[in-house]
């Protein structure tokens, strides 16, 4: 699953209104699609206006598809922030250099570190995926494919050691990636086998001191049907890494030569990043972020079915809810006619649905964000995800258009400002922090845009699974919107220490009511809606709230 930026997205409504196109995805090409050369000045002209980027229309061209168009127009709004921004402020891009001995940790990096120490069995912050390849697989090309990808890349051979508390990076020279091979085709049950065997991958426990952060499994099911099997840990990936890790793959696979080791690694961007978030652009940062949130931000406090316990166990579960076409397809037109997003339509629904179930006009839900800021971290393999949160007002009874304008307002801006790290802005702003403690946000809300399958040569059929483990849950309550063809699948997870199963399907079916009704009705107060008032009957006096 891709965590989409707000470029693609904003770019995808572009393309659908220009066009008159009802499915544009990442791979989507302007000319096949029907653009003719001379409408490009139409989006070079909303582009200017509405991202405030300048890009030529023959770029936008040349480009060619939505996920080339969004790295040139990133390049043009990182190049205008540069030219705009005080001298302070306007720091060079990372680059490649020279290292200290023992190179920092990047932020998000040195968070997850902590985590692991303070519960050194924990699996909470692994990334498990399964390739599912179909034709005749050569196990052994695989493999140098393999070793050659983590030669390339030196996070994925990187351990984290420490000196007086402090953590730091050690890079370890390339050597042959063991890749274990298991022949389960003889077997009774292979599929049972297999995802037996991906589980117990999923759920090895790393030592971040010893250990490189992924590990494989190559399982064979039959003649022609292999799963590659591997597990990350965090602190090397997220999701846009991982979908270039299998994408590299696969070109290695097809050719042992393709590409190259990568001008900028992932330690050249941590120190570029501690460096940068310093002084003048820090204290920028930390201002517009306590302008939005306040001194002491609390997070938001949804009923649940049991009292919070002192010491959170992370233990959750999930239920899912498909939307379907035709809902998904109206959604979709809605926002369009809003100048939003699906994925601001659907946070929009969120948020009006979590303040009519806490009984509060002021709703902070955390979104994921990609991190990366800049055109030289289009292509970078690490940790660059960072949570944001989106704060809503729903005072003066706002109806639901009135609702998305002021969600998309939101959602651009956190966009915007994206570079503080979490943990920086909690330091900054919020008194009371330990392990147990959500700042900020309990509520979490990310929309994933679908996936490119990756291409591996001779072979029938590529298709990845980052289905992750469903027994964890690190907020009180994640809601993924996943796009799935032509329907958007939800994913609810939930803290059960917090909600027994009744409640977070409830929410989901009261939440597709909600987004029905919320465009079939979008002119009348949202918080009116018989759906988003669900929690308001005899089931209240059941649940608990935090005093």
């Amino acid at each position: 699953m891709t965590v989409m930026g707000f470029v693609e997205e904003e770019l995808a409504q572009m393309w659908a209104e220009i066009l008159d196109a009802s499915d544009v995805t990442l791979g989507s090409h302007w000319q096949e699609l029907g653009g003719r050369p001379e409408a490009v000045r139409t989006l070079a002209d909303r582009i200017d206006e509405e991202l405030g980027a300048h890009v030529e229309p023959a770029g936008l061209l040349d480009a060619g598809t939505l996920e080339g168009m969004a790295r040139l127009v990133r390049g043009a709004m990182a190049a205008r922030k540069a030219a705009t921004a005080p001298a302070a402020a306007a720091a060079a891009g990372p680059t490649a250099g020279a290292r200290p001995e023992r190179p920092a940790l990047s932020f998000a990096q040195q968070r997850l570190w902590f985590m692991q120490q303070i519960d050194p069995d924990t699996t909470l912050y692994n990334v498990p995926t399964v390739l599912r390849l179909r034709g005749a697989l050569d196990h052994e090309r695989l493999g140098r494919a393999l070793t050659a990808l983590v030669a390339r890349h030196e996070v994925l051979r990187t351990t984290y050691g420490a000196t007086s508390g402090v953590p730091h990076q050690v890079v370890c020279a390339p050597v042959r990636f063991a890749l274990p091979y298991t022949d389960l085709s003889a077997g009774a049950r292979p599929a049972a086998e297999a995802a037996r065997i991906a589980a117990e991958v999923g759920a090895y426990v790393f030592d971040l001191a010893a250990d490189l952060p992924l590990r494989a499994h190559l399982l064979r099911l039959g003649a022609d049907d292999h799963h590659l099997v591997v597990t990350f840990h965090h602190i090397a990936v997220d999701g846009w890494s991982v979908e270039i890790f299998f994408r590299e793959l696969g070109e290695l696979y097809g050719d042992p030569d393709a590409g190259g080791a990568p001008a900028l690694q992932y330690a050249d961007y941590a120190g570029w990043q501690r460096e940068r978030l310093q002084g003048d652009t820090l204290d920028a940062l930390t201002a517009h972020w306590r302008a939005v949130l306040g001194s002491d931000p609390q997070a938001l406090a949804v009923p649940t079915d049991h009292p919070r316990p002192r010491h959170r166990s992370f233990r959750g579960a999930v239920v899912t809810r498909d939307l379907g076409p035709e809902l998904t397809g109206r959604l979709r037109e809605f926002g369009r006619g809003e100048r939003g997003t699906l994925n601001m339509t659907l946070l929009a629904a969120f948020q009006a649905l979590l303040a009519g179930w806490s009984g509060t006009e002021d709703v902070t839900v955390g979104i994921p964000v990609a991190g990366r800021t800049r055109p030289e971290l289009q292509e970078l393999l690490g940790c660059l995800i960072n949570m944001v949160p989106v704060r809503v007002g729903l005072g003066g009874d706002p109806a639901f258009r009135a609702l998305l304008a002021r969600t998309r307002t939101a959602l651009l801006d956190a966009s915007a400002q994206q570079e503080l790290p979490f943990d920086k802005l909690v330091e900054a702003l919020v008194a009371r922090r330990s392990r147990d403690f959500l700042p900020v946000f309990r509520v979490m809300f990310s929309f994933l845009k679908e996936q490119s399958d990756p291409v591996f040569a001779g072979l029938e059929h590529c298709s990845l699974d980052l289905t992750g483990p469903q027994d964890t849950a690190k907020y009180d309550l994640s809601l993924y919107a996943q796009e799935s063809g032509a329907s958007v699948a939800l994913t609810l997870e939930y803290d059960t220490d917090l909600f027994g199963p009744e409640t977070p399907a409830a929410l989901l079916a009261a939440y597709e009511q909600t987004l029905h009704d919320a465009i079939t009705f979008p002119d009348g107060p949202v918080l009116d809606l018989p759906a988003v008032r669900f929690r308001q009957s005899g089931t209240e006096r059941n649940t608990h709230r935090d005093r």
